[in-house]
């Protein structure tokens, strides 16, 4: 079964070879997939790509920092400094394992299903 954004792609391209513009192009789309549509600024950039010559739909491979860095040794490195100490804040852990305060922030809500409990000094 193909990917919604790669059919819509391929249908961009087809659409190009057909002589219509990225309005007409979108209209289409929007038309077929309903909300479902690549947005107007993926659709026009589609069609620039392939009204520039791109014959392949799928992504350019890209280079750099993954998406995220929740992995499961992210999660456990979270989860022993947080057992250490409590009261540490979620950007002093972030800055700590040199992650983004995000990322520790879903960690530690849906991952280890924490909670910040705040209690005042002045409550009796």
């Amino acid at each position: 079964m193909l990917d919604k954004k790669i059919e819509q792609r391929i249908n961009i391209k087809f659409l190009v070879k057909l002589k219509k513009t990225a309005t007409e192009t979108l209209n289409l789309l929007r038309e077929a997939y309903g909300e479902d549509a690549l947005s107007k600024s993926r659709v026009f950039d589609w069609h620039k790509r392939f009204s520039e010559g791109r014959e392949d739909v799928e992504d350019n491979e890209r280079s750099g920092r993954p998406v995220t860095m929740k992995t499961d040794e992210n999660v456990e490195r979270v989860r022993a400094l947080a057992r250490t100490d409590r009261r540490l804040s979620i950007r002093k852990i972030a800055e700590m394992l040199n992650m983004n305060k995000e990322t520790v922030r879903r960690i530690l809500t849906s991952d280890l299903n924490m909670q910040k409990v705040c209690a005042s000094v002045n409550d009796k």
